[in-house]
């Protein structure tokens, strides 16, 4: 496979160097994969179950979005109620407040889990739930 150029921010590199052996030099290629592939594990094993609508619903939110500049923590829940220029989930129909309902009560890594479906729904046009 061809070398690829990449920028790592100071808090990749900071991440790296914390987890480096002490004496050790670091191994930028190492730790990229193991965080890709950890990333990779918690994405399919905390991807929550929802039903086709609310994948639709969710790949709409985000349409068009740059997923790769993502507010932390994530709040999928308040990101809805944006799309929708509601404050509150009683003014959404009921379908989109539901979800609302759900996403308010999942983790940042079942979030993290959606995110990473709808861009690799974005990215493919594969949905694979």
């Amino acid at each position: 496979m061809a070398k690829k150029s990449i920028h790592l921010t100071a808090l990749t590199a900071q991440y790296i160097i914390d987890r480096t052996q002490q004496g050790e030099r670091a191994n930028y290629s190492a730790h990229i994969n193991s965080a890709f592939s950890q990333l990779a594990h918690i994405a399919q094993a905390e991807k929550p179950t929802l039903t086709s609508d609310e994948w639709i619903e969710l790949y709409n939110v985000y349409a068009g979005s740059d997923l790769t500049k993502l507010s932390l923590p994530l709040n999928l829940a308040s990101d809805l109620l944006t799309h929708y220029g509601a404050t509150v989930p009683k003014q959404l129909n009921i379908t989109a407040a539901v979800l609302a309902d759900k996403l308010v009560d999942m983790t940042q890594a079942q979030q993290f889990a959606i995110i990473d479906a709808v861009r690799v729904f974005w990215a493919s046009g594969e949905d694979g739930n």
